[in-house]
């Protein structure tokens, strides 16, 4: 049984389309399409059904999907013994991370270990949600590395704490002039808010600062750090933000000063690949990036 056209069938069973399958995949519609009915000829049966909502898998399609379950780790398992066995400075590192965490630390990481290591090419995939590590994929990616601002439990991982950073509140001076400071205990009444939310697990945030904003009117749901520190800077509410990011722009200040919220960084790989020298790179530059700008001592 041909192994591509599997990963193909693979991918239209989680994404539940031929068009966000092509899109994981790196290919056109129509060759997506091409494979799974190639899968199809050779089986002898249907293994979708195309509805309004999408591709459903068949009760054939259901028969073979624990088999290729079981081809695709051993294809993952085959790429990481390999990775295990790579002692060269080349190749693709893949890492993913919070949109603001990557830019701000991770990008000038990326660019002096591109000066000492030129043929090391970074996949780097920025999100508020996350990328799986070196296993099943979400939203169409897998890393190799990744740097979350929680502590993952997933088995076979290699765990690492590299620092802390705490979120601090900012609006406007326009804002702050129309509409006064928050008090505290308040739940935020009478303000506009602009909360985070995640795609994927539909989590939408539910207080500032350990603050319940349940009395506050939130006029904006937004899934990027950059995109909440543009409506806030427009003088549209407060939002939660990094200060060593919101401190770098004039047109915010920053409220409740005394008060922040706490989150530690963790650098997670999967315990097939970190021994792979171009792995350890990546992660030596990435702990270095957060040494010494902790907003918290670490414990």
């Amino acid at each position: 049984m041909d192994w591509d056209h599997i990963r193909f069938f693979l991918a239209v069973h989680r994404e539940g389309s031929l068009r966000a399958a092509a899109r994981r995949l790196g290919v056109d519609q129509t060759t997506a399409g091409r494979r799974v009915a190639a899968l199809e000829q050779q089986l002898g049966a249907k293994l979708f059904v195309k509805t309004p909502t999408g591709y459903l898998t068949t009760p054939a399609g259901e028969a073979l999907l624990a088999s290729a379950e079981r081809m695709a780790d051993e294809a993952n398992a085959i790429g990481r013994h390999a990775a295990d066995l790579d002692t060269q400075l080349t190749g693709t590192v893949r890492v993913s991370a919070p949109f603001a965490l990557a830019e701000h630390w991770l990008v000038p990481a990326i660019a002096g270990l591109h000066a000492r290591h030129p043929d090391l090419r970074i996949v780097l995939w920025s999100e508020e949600g996350r990328a799986d590590v070196a296993g099943h994929q979400v939203a169409g990616y897998e890393a190799d590395i990744g740097v979350r601002i929680f502590r993952p439990t997933a088995p076979h991982l290699v765990l690492r704490k590299i620092g802390r950073i705490a979120a601090g509140l900012y609006a406007a001076p326009a804002y702050v002039a129309a509409r006064g400071v928050p008090a505290p205990g308040t739940a935020f009444a009478g303000h506009d808010l602009i909360v985070m939310f995640t795609p994927s697990s539909g989590r939408r945030q539910d207080s500032f600062l350990g603050e319940p904003i349940d009395r506050g009117r939130v006029v904006l749901e937004v899934n990027s750090t950059f995109t909440a520190l543009a409506a806030a800077s427009s003088g549209l509410g407060i939002a939660t933000l990094l200060p060593e990011i919101a401190e770098e722009d004039p047109r915010l200040v920053r409220l409740w000063p005394d008060r922040e919220q706490a989150f530690e960084v963790w650098l997670v790989v999967h315990s097939d690949v970190y021994k792979a020298a171009r792995v350890r790179t990546v992660m030596d530059a990435i702990i270095a990036a957060f040494e010494g700008k902790d907003r918290l001592a670490a414990e």
